[in-house]
């Protein structure tokens, strides 16, 4: 998750401000929107626009209540003024989210695309709406059940189950793989520590491999014009690293040096925070969406939304889409290895490990839901997780688990969804080009369903 909260605007912002229509006097009037005090005078298409605007006036609401709900805004800072300096409270934004929702609900708009964008708005003002909830619900301890708080927030429901003889099978290979004694979780994080990058080495190794990935983003899909990123370094954070989007095409990719980094998760952060992920994600929406088609919802993100499945997942799956396994080791081997001073000799063994570790990941949703639902206990679900994911330490998964809940889908059914939309139905007949304008669609167009299954939102 990139925790990207009120980080500045972009020059695209300053258009959008001057094509704004009178009922923005409502707006700077009204506590969130003119949902009751302004008159639905305007053509439907000019409605929506201002009803986007009083969606990003919520959206910032929420993320001044509780800063983990917001990723990111880089809209007009005058939109959203009075909200930073008096933000309503949960019940108001609630009441102001839902009045919103019925208000486009009645919107009558023909055109395909601009259905798509009401159907955005609905999807992410319900989560706001559920996300509130979830946090004055949990104030009393009684959470809503991890399922449905999955398909409000995201639109998605873990399956009940999953191939446990196949994962069985994936560990005794990996058992057979790196030998030894003793608990595999244990001796699976002894192996890929021999492959930690040493503290000195990393900047060559992460500036090598966000130039790869970036130059084979470029080789597929049109990267915007004058968009940049800046590689940082930090310590003493929660997360591992992040990529915080300033608006202007420019994103901050920071790595906490405090993380041990081997040279894999090195080349999956490239791509996940930088190329083609969050920030190719972002700077394209910025510069298709929000500078050229001037649709001012998608200059914020909340954090518990179907947005948010749609971009993190995609950053999860970047790395797949970059490499081939092949292409990963070859790589790895030749250039990333040499450059974090290990034994490219080891490098063929230390991949096949790690993808059938990945493959792993399908327990994790079960065992979330179970824990977050008190059906499995804090023990329980720690031995779980060691067991089956071969997670050595759990207590940093456990405590995320505490704060996101539902939201580590993102990581993992979701990323699952991601490779089926992808890749589509036979994944053997789609082709490179075909995997990358799929990927670049989700980019471009405001609302595209990586699930299959989605109902039509307006007849909810």
């Amino acid at each position: 998750m990139d925790p990207n909260h009120d980080v500045g605007h972009t020059s695209s912002a300053h258009r959008l401000s001057s094509k704004w229509p009178a009922a923005l006097r409502c707006l700077a009037l009204a506590v969130l929107c003119c949902t009751v005090s302004c008159k639905r005078s305007a053509p439907p298409i000019e409605a929506l626009d201002d009803d986007a605007r009083a969606y990003v006036r919520l959206a910032v609401a929420l993320g001044e209540r509780d800063k983990e709900s917001l990723d990111y805004y880089y809209g007009p800072p005058e939109l959203v003024a009075d909200i930073h300096k008096n933000p309503p409270t949960y019940p108001e934004i609630k009441k102001s989210a839902l009045a919103l929702e019925e208000q486009i609900r009645q919107l009558e708009i023909t055109d395909p695309v601009q259905k798509q964008r009401v159907d955005f708005l609905l999807r992410q003002l319900k989560a706001i709406a559920v996300r509130i909830d979830i946090l004055t619900i949990g104030q009393q301890q009684n959470e809503m059940p991890f399922d449905r708080e999955s398909e409000a927030l995201l639109g998605i429901k873990a399956p009940a189950t999953y191939d446990k003889e196949h994962l069985a099978q994936v560990r005794a290979e990996i058992d057979r793989a790196i030998g030894g004694t003793g608990s595999l979780a244990t001796r699976y994080a002894a192996f890929d520590q021999k492959f930690a990058i040493p503290p000195k080495l990393i900047p060559a190794v992460m500036t090598r491999a966000i130039a790869a990935c970036r130059q084979i983003t470029a080789a597929h899909i049109p990267l915007p014009a004058g968009e940049s990123t800046t590689l940082e370094y930090t310590t003493n954070q929660p997360w591992s690293a992040f990529s915080r989007y300033y608006g202007n095409l420019h994103s901050v990719l920071q790595l906490n040096t405090d993380f041990v980094l081997t040279v894999d998760r090195a080349l999956q952060l490239a791509c996940h925070e930088g190329y083609p992920g969050h920030h190719v994600f972002n700077s394209t929406r910025d510069a298709t969406l929000v500078r050229k088609t001037q649709w001012p919802e998608l200059t914020v993100q909340t954090t518990f939304s179907p947005q948010s499945l749609i971009s993190e997942s995609a950053a999860v799956y970047a790395t797949q889409l970059a490499f081939t396994d092949a292409e990963r080791l070859e790589f790895e081997r030749k250039e990333l290895f040499p450059l974090a001073g290990l034994d490219a000799a080891q490098a063929e063994k230390y991949l096949r490990v790690e993808r059938l570790v990945d493959q792993l990941h399908v327990v994790e949703p079960s065992i979330a839901r179970g824990y977050l639902d008190g059906t499995l206990e804090y023990l329980h679900a720690s031995e779980a997780l060691e067991n089956e994911a071969l997670m050595a330490h759990t207590k940093a998964t456990l405590l995320y688990l505490n704060e996101y809940r539902s939201y580590v889908l993102t990581y993992t059914y979701g990323v699952d969804l991601m490779q089926s939309y992808i890749e589509g139905p036979d994944p053997g007949k789609s082709t490179i080009e075909e995997r990358w304008q799929r990927y670049h669609d989700l980019m471009t167009q405001p609302d595209i369903d990586i699930t299959g299954n989605r109902a039509d939102t307006k007849s909810n």
